[in-house]
């Protein structure tokens, strides 16, 4: 019976931190925002970027609700902006957006699929 209790207390004292840790955001908040503008990007470019929706939507589940809902905003912001893109200035435009969005995310679908 002290046996029990004594494994039972070490397995707790080691198990809770890794618990909290895998628990916790593996992102800054700032990364996060960016590598879900990234992809965002590399989305509507036509890229595959289906390995980064699933880590950035697993990540989001780590994410305060108010950077989940920021990510959010900015993903329909960018998807509007395409949809809306009539001319050959204004693709020019998302490209340089992209291009910017990605090069803090690691460079382009490799870094978003990186996280």
């Amino acid at each position: 019976m002290r046996f029990a209790l004594i494994a039972t207390t070490a397995a707790a004292v080691v198990a809770v931190p890794f618990a909290v840790a895998a628990a916790g955001p593996q992102m800054s908040s700032n990364e996060f925002l960016a590598a879900v503008r990234c992809a965002a990007y590399e989305d509507v470019s036509g890229a595959s970027v289906q390995d980064a929706k699933y880590q950035l939507n697993t990540e989001s589940r780590r994410q305060s609700a108010e950077t989940v809902a920021v990510a959010a905003a900015a993903v329909d912001a960018i998807a509007l902006q395409a949809v809306n893109s009539q001319t050959p200035a204004d693709r020019a435009m998302l490209r340089a957006q992209r291009a910017s969005a990605c090069s803090g995310a690691g460079a382009g679908a490799e870094g978003a699929n990186a996280i």
